[in-house]
């Protein structure tokens, strides 16, 4: 039996797509609640595990939750598989971190688990920040058919959206906002870092917290660029890329060994860590219209061909119908 296993209720979010291209029987578990502590998620995995019997296989839609499976079945001496879908692990020099790496770094180094990678980039970083040689298959984000906005709206000159929650470097991005007086930052971002860039936050910067799906679209859509600074190589922002490419919307984002595999070679642009490199290219992309154009509608196509629900599903089943890849 294939058991996937969800991180939230279905009402929150319906995932059907991923087993669109199942050819065995299988079930879908869904939560009862979205599982944002550890020990929602124990509690999950743990029923889901004691539900598996020898042979079977757990297919995680959240990777730690599949770490913690694994363990589970480890320590429970359940002979059963575990696939983690789509690695997540940073590289930070805290308690919380090294526990993490511990985990991952276990499971990672056994034949029962498997994982995929948004990139193959991030595979080669993950192996190495661990010391294994995981054989990990590369499975990009998703990318669906209803990122684009449903209304038309006009964007304003001179202006650029960075939006999210983990994983940007806002403090990067309001010392680029200072050095470009004349463009307009469209920011939305948790409150509680609001709170706490305050006195950087220049007057050209338009800032707003915990909103509404729609308007956090709308205010994307205003703008002419995106542009995301981020603080990690880890996936980060991947959504609001999709959400900009539907959109035909240009990136400017941080060169990281995730965003190279998704926006080099023409699809967007990748920056250094030094606040010119920003400035420079913020205001070529402005000026230059087309070539903003061009570098969008190159990323749309590359989602569409590569990161569509179908290559998803096909892909996944592809590791579930291959034994010795699971």
């Amino acid at each position: 039996m294939i058991y996937v296993l969800y991180d939230k209720p279905k009402k929150l979010e319906d995932m059907s797509f991923l087993t669109s291209a199942f050819e065995k029987e299988y079930k879908e578990i869904y939560p009862e609640w979205r599982c944002t502590s550890i020990k929602q998620m124990l509690s999950v995995c743990s029923s889901t595990v004691k539900r598996a019997k020898a042979g079977d296989t757990i297919v995680c839609w959240y990777d730690f939750m599949g770490v913690l499976c694994w363990w589970l079945g480890r320590l429970t001496n359940k002979k059963i598989k575990v696939i983690a879908i789509n690695i997540l692990l940073k590289d930070k020099n805290t308690t919380k971190n090294k526990m993490a790496k511990y985990l991952y770094k276990r499971a990672l180094r056994s034949h029962s688990f498997a994982a995929t990678v948004t990139t193959e980039e991030y595979g080669r970083y993950i192996n190495e920040i661990l010391n294994t040689k995981a054989n990990f298959i590369l499975l990009h984000d998703v990318y669906h058919k209803n990122y684009t906005l449903d209304k038309r709206v006009e964007a304003k000159a001179s202006t650029v959206f960075c939006g999210g929650r983990n994983g940007r470097d806002w403090k990067l991005l309001f010392e680029v906002a200072k050095k470009l007086p004349d463009v307009t930052f469209n920011c939305v971002m948790p409150n509680a870092l609001k709170e706490q860039f305050l006195d950087v936050i220049g007057d050209n910067t338009y800032t707003r917290t915990d909103i509404p799906e729609s308007a956090f679209m709308e205010l994307l859509c205003q703008s002419q660029l995106i542009v995301m600074p981020l603080d990690t190589e880890a996936p980060a922002g991947l959504t609001v890329y999709f959400q900009a490419a539907a959109n035909n919307k240009m990136i400017i984002t941080s060169d990281t060994v995730t965003t190279k595999g998704y926006l080099s070679n023409g699809r967007g642009v990748l920056c250094t860590h030094t606040v010119e490199d920003w400035v420079d290219k913020i205001q070529y992309y402005l000026k230059h219209k087309s070539d903003a154009d061009i570098c969008a509608e190159k990323f749309k196509k590359f989602l569409e061909n590569e990161c569509s629900e179908e290559n998803y599903a096909k892909t996944l089943w592809g590791m579930l119908g291959n034994e010795r890849k699971v």
